[in-house]
């Protein structure tokens, strides 16, 4: 049921019930009439004797001394007789009956037989019809008349309980031969429905533009103009309701930030784990996996324990198979390359080592080459030149400059050990996704030590998730400096903390792809980001909704008791394993790189 909620803002003056609620632009209701000792009603009524029925068709109000427009019945203050054309009524004896009705007027009362009330919440139904003349007041399933408040009100509603889906007033107010009409409100819960429209729909993620025609040499902004005459018709479903949505939509796990599961005495989860191999969605028996992946490797590094030899087959048979690996509802890939087998007595196993999908680009999946830039190019087209001709595409989160020509070259490197040449030169990391087939690149310190104080984590977690932690040391020299410079075409630069005096310098640092300050400026930060004061922590967790594996380059909220700091993961590792009675556990330990630097 839809609710409405009103707001005042400002306390009430004294004023007692009943409160009047006007609405903006709404007229002001009429003055009430002075109130007349002889006032008298007169109803145009029909009854029909077989049904026990009263309809009332008309009702008119005077203020005279005289009985008024009386077409059927007669109501006179004066004198308690009650007169019909076509029955009489008398007032001896003091008990009136007429055909299977039976009217009493002690104590000033008339109530008829065929009569039932129920009291729900707010809400009264009748069955027929009762009179009531004590209070100077009569009430009609159809109509309410109130003398005491001077107004007139009538009613033509359809009520359905308990939903009450359908409302509607009439509202007649009579004042000196006046009649106003108000608003007539629906009221109820919407139906659900389809909204569609032609209108652009962003996509979610990343989008792709290609241009089939050379781009013209220009100067400025670029502007692009799309027409809607040539998008998809796309409808969403309202799910109706009222004010507050019956099925309010949820939000994904990674639109949060930071990601914070909840406190909990316990936590219940269902431990997921399976494989498909994706050329046709062939469901691969496995007993345990592991997922591992650091900032500095380009490929997660996959083992799989097979529950026999044809499973296992199955994975290199025609070649190395892409498969789909899915833990907890979260999905990995990759690409198997080689299988093993131990015997022992009574007992065999069988494995399959296989590294990220994007290892399909690496050896020896793909012959090595050797490349030279002849002309002039951004780092990332050198990038998407080494995915040419592949599914893979680049996200590219860094900061591009331009590379001159003859300045990147390399020799018998395959596309991805080439782009991981150009990543490590710019201070960068490498992330592939395999569900939408890109290679995500940033940098390898996105948030630097000494300003993770003023960052928002990513994730933020608590020691109720936390199954077991450890920490050990992990610092090295500080330093506030370092000469970064290119080769024959590069440039050379200082790059020192900000608000420190540059006067500890570290060892100079000498890259081809350093050919613009920009490329210095992220080598740098990245250098002097990994030396100073810094713990390297060992944090296991469950892998659950609230909760989604710890990625590299993620910067991790930590409570543990009384200690609340923020660290940079470094290396995941997903173990997820079947024991002989079926039991499964599915835990991630994660390296997480504490600094105690702080802003200068």
């Amino acid at each position: 049921m839809s609710q409405v909620q009103l707001r005042f803002e400002y306390l009430n003056s004294g004023t007692v019930s009943p409160l009047v609620l006007r609405f903006e632009g709404e007229p002001p209701p009429p003055p009430p009439p002075s109130f007349a000792p002889n006032l008298t009603l007169a109803i145009a009524a029909r009854y029909y004797r077989p049904a026990m029925q009263q309809q009332v068709q008309r009702a008119n109000w005077g203020v005279a001394n005289d009985i008024t427009a009386a077409v059927a019945i007669r109501y006179s203050a004066a004198e308690p007789l009650i007169a019909s054309h076509q029955h009489r009524w008398q007032k001896t004896p003091v008990m009136i009956t007429r055909a299977s009705s039976s009217w009493q007027i002690v104590p000033q009362r008339t109530q008829q037989l065929s009569l039932a009330w129920q009291q729900l919440p707010l809400q009264q139904q009748s069955t027929a019809n009762g009179w009531r003349i004590a209070t100077l007041k009569q009430q009609q399933h159809t109509a309410n008349w109130g003398v005491a408040a001077l107004q007139q009100q009538q009613l033509q509603t359809a009520y359905v309980y308990p939903g009450i889906t359908a409302q509607r007033f009439d509202l007649l107010w009579r004042t000196d031969g006046e009649v106003t009409r108000y608003y007539r409100l629906p009221y109820g819960p919407r139906p659900p429905s389809y909204i569609c429209t032609q209108n652009y729909v962003p996509p979610s993620g990343k989008i792709t533009l290609r241009f089939v025609d050379p781009a013209q040499p220009a100067s400025g902004s670029l502007t692009l103009r799309f027409s809607n005459a040539n998008n998809p018709i796309v409808c969403v479903l309202d799910t109706g309701g009222g004010l507050i949505p019956n099925a309010p939509d949820l939000p994904t796990v990674d639109t949060t930030k930071p990601i914070r599961p909840p406190r909990r005495r316990s936590y219940i989860m269902r431990p997921e784990l399976r494989c498909y191999r994706l050329s046709d969605n062939l469901e691969i028996n496995i007993i345990s996996a592991t997922w591992s992946l650091s900032r500095s490797n380009w490929a997660a590094t996959i083992n799989l324990a097979c529950g026999s030899r044809i499973d296992r087959d199955r994975l290199l048979s025609g070649g190395p198979q892409k498969f789909k690996l899915l833990i907890n509802g979260y999905e990995f890939y990759g690409i198997a390359e080689e299988g093993s087998m131990s015997h022992s007595f009574g007992q065999s196993s069988w494995g399959i080592s296989a590294r990220s999908s994007i290892a399909e680009l690496a050896s020896p999946n793909v012959a090595a080459s050797s490349y030279s830039n002849a002309t002039a190019k951004t780092v990332a087209a050198l990038i998407s030149d080494e995915l040419a001709g592949t599914d893979w595409l680049v996200d590219f989160d860094m900061t591009d400059y331009t590379v001159p020509a003859n300045v990147f070259s390399y020799q018998n490197k395959t596309p991805m050990e080439a782009i991981a040449q150009i990543v490590a030169g710019m201070g960068g990391m490498i992330y592939p996704d395999g569900a939408t087939n890109t290679l995500h690149i940033k940098p390898q310190w996105p948030v630097v030590p000494w300003a993770m104080t003023l960052e928002v984590p990513d994730i933020a977690i608590h020691d109720g998730v936390i199954l077991n932690y450890s920490c050990s040391p992990a610092s090295s020299p500080f330093y506030n400096a370092v000469f970064v410079r290119g080769e024959q075409q590069g440039v050379e630069c200082k790059v020192r903390r900000t608000g420190s005096a540059g006067d500890i310098i570290a060892p100079d640092v000498v890259d081809a792809i350093i050919t613009d300050q920009q490329a210095a400026r992220q080598r740098g930060t990245a250098i002097l980001a990994d030396c100073g004061a810094k713990e390297q922590y060992s944090i296991t967790l469950p892998i659950m909704a609230e909760l989604p594996p710890c990625l590299p380059g993620m910067l991790l909220g930590v409570t543990w008791q009384t200690d609340i700091y923020k660290g940079l993961v470094d290396s995941i590792s997903i173990n997820a394993s079947r024991n002989n009675d079926g039991g499964m556990t599915v835990r991630q330990t994660i390296n997480l790189l504490r600094s105690y630097e702080q802003l200068p």
